[in-house]
């Protein structure tokens, strides 16, 4: 009898952790906080994601990419990196005939599928997600005093209705001169990531999924030899 506990035993820890996260994934939300700053013609943006007390969080600034790893919101690993252009690798053309090159048939069969897919995996993302508000502020001067009272009174006048979406923008004009500022921050949760955590795997596993990634990566088919 003792020893039938013992796989016992073995699957339970192994299964009651995955119940465990599973259920925690599906319970808890994840939120989604994105900061644009626009500011003397340069914009700096971020982009957090949080999840129970563990987060992502990146940004652009001058230049650079700042990627930190955050407990608590108290940042445990930063990484700083250049957002200098790589160029482009030339992939050299194939030739005609060669096996794997999919013809414009192939290509809207794959196109149809992937849209199919897109469409049921959209659903599912916008059903597990929700707009909770956007606020931040912006600075305006089209350098005609007459042209920006025009324009702010516009948006004074409907502020009611992006208010009632939840989105919240103070606005100060500007008259004497020529400028655009801003300063805004959006903020969304996804109620239950298992859902969309299972539904991106099975996209991304899905053959035409896979044919597409190969024919981006023009890796051709390999031909048996007869």
């Amino acid at each position: 009898m003792d020893e039938l506990l013992i796989p016992v035993f073995v699957l339970a820890s192994i299964v009651v952790p995955l119940l465990a996260l599973a259920l925690i994934l599906y319970a808890v939300p994840v939120r989604v906080t994105f900061r644009l700053v626009f500011r003397d013609g340069h914009q700096e943006p971020a982009l957090a994601i949080s999840w129970s007390v563990f987060g992502i969080r990146t940004s652009h600034v001058e230049g650079m990419t700042v990627t930190e790893v955050l407990v608590a919101n108290h940042p445990v690993f930063s990484r700083t990196g250049s957002m200098k252009t790589q160029g482009k690798r030339h992939i050299p053309d194939q030739p005609a005939g060669l096996a794997g090159t999919p013809d414009a048939g192939e290509i809207v069969h794959i196109m149809q599928g992937i849209m199919g897919l897109a469409g049921s995996f959209g659903s599912i993302f916008w059903r597990e997600c929700r707009f909770e508000e956007a606020r931040g502020r912006v600075t305006l001067g089209l350098g005609d005093p007459v042209l920006t009272g025009e324009c702010c009174g516009m948006y004074w006048a409907s502020r009611f209705i992006l208010e009632a979406s939840r989105i919240y923008l103070e606005l100060e004009p500007v008259f004497d001169r020529e400028i655009l500022e801003l300063d805004i921050t959006a903020r969304m949760k996804v109620r239950r990531p298992l859902r969309i955590l299972i539904a991106g795997v099975q996209l991304a596993r899905h053959p035409a999924i896979q044919e597409a990634m190969r024919i981006m990566k023009r890796q051709p088919r390999k031909v048996p030899v007869l």
